[in-house]
C-alpha cells in the first residue's frame, strides 16, 4: 500500500491518494484533477472519499466522477453541504462549485475495504457537524478535525468548538499514541503528540 500526499487547490488542502498495484483511492480531492490524474492512471478508482464538504476537499469530485467509474463517499450530515455554495463555502474563494451527489453517506463505525485492508469510518463533529475522521491500521487521515498542534476552524457554518473538542477527546484521544495522522493542512503529526502538545484540546 502505498500513500501519495499532495497539497492541492487555492487553499493546499492535503490530498491523500492511496494505491496498490491494481487499485487507487483519494481521499479529499480539493482540486487540480490534472495533478491527481498521473497517480491513478491504469488502475480502478474505487473510492473518492470527502472527510467534509467544504470546497477545498472537494474541488475535483467531478471530474473524478466524470472520468472514472468510482463512488463517491462523505458523512451523511455533510452530504448536503458539498452540493450548497454557499454552505460547502466555495462562494466565498471561487465561482460556485456544486458537487454530483455522493453515492454514499458515511456513518460512524461504517467500514471501507480497499487493498485487503479496512478503513473505518469515525463520526468527529465539530469542524462541520458531519466530519469525518478514516482509519486504516495505524493511520488516520483527519481532514480538518485535528492538525499538527491545532485543530479546524469551528467558525463556519455547523462548526462547535464544543462538538469539537468532544470528537477529539473521546474519538481521537483513544487511540494509540502512536498512529500516525494524516492532516487535512499542514504537515502530519501523531496521536501522542497532539496529546502532549496540542494546547487546543487538552487530554
Amino acid at each position: 500500500m502505498e500513500i501519495i500526499g499532495k497539497s492541492l487547490g487555492i487553499l493546499t488542502a492535503n490530498c491523500f491518494i492511496l494505491r496498490t498495484d491494481t487499485e487507487a483511492l483519494i481521499i479529499d480531492p480539493g482540486g487540480n484533477y490534472e495533478i491527481i490524474k498521473p497517480y491513478i492512471e491504469g488502475r480502478t478508482l474505487s473510492y473518492v472519499l470527502n472527510t467534509h464538504g467544504h470546497y477545498d476537499h472537494i474541488g475535483a469530485n467531478n471530474q473524478l466522477k466524470a472520468y472514472h467509474d468510482t463512488v463517491l463517499a462523505v458523512g451523511a450530515h455533510d452530504a448536503e453541504m458539498v452540493m450548497d455554495p454557499e454552505l460547502n463555502l466555495s462562494i466565498m474563494v471561487d465561482t460556485p462549485y456544486i458537487s454530483v451527489a455522493p453515492d454514499m453517506v458515511l456513518k460512524d463505525g461504517d467500514t471501507l475495504n480497499f487493498g485487503g485492508k479496512k478503513i473505518e469510518v469515525i463520526h468527529t463533529p465539530g469542524h462541520t457537524k458531519g466530519s469525518v475522521c478514516f482509519r486504516m491500521d495505524s493511520f488516520l487521515f483527519s481532514g480538518d478535525t485535528l492538525f499538527y498542534h491545532s485543530v479546524g476552524r469551528t467558525d463556519l457554518p455547523t462548526g462547535s468548538f464544543e462538538d469539537l473538542e468532544k470528537s477529539i477527546k473521546t474519538r481521537l484521544y483513544t487511540l494509540p499514541d502512536e498512529i500516525k495522522v494524516y492532516t487535512g493542512h499542514g504537515e502530519d503529526t501523531l496521536i501522542g503528540e497532539e496529546k502532549r502538545f496540542n494546547e487546543f484540546v487538552r487530554p
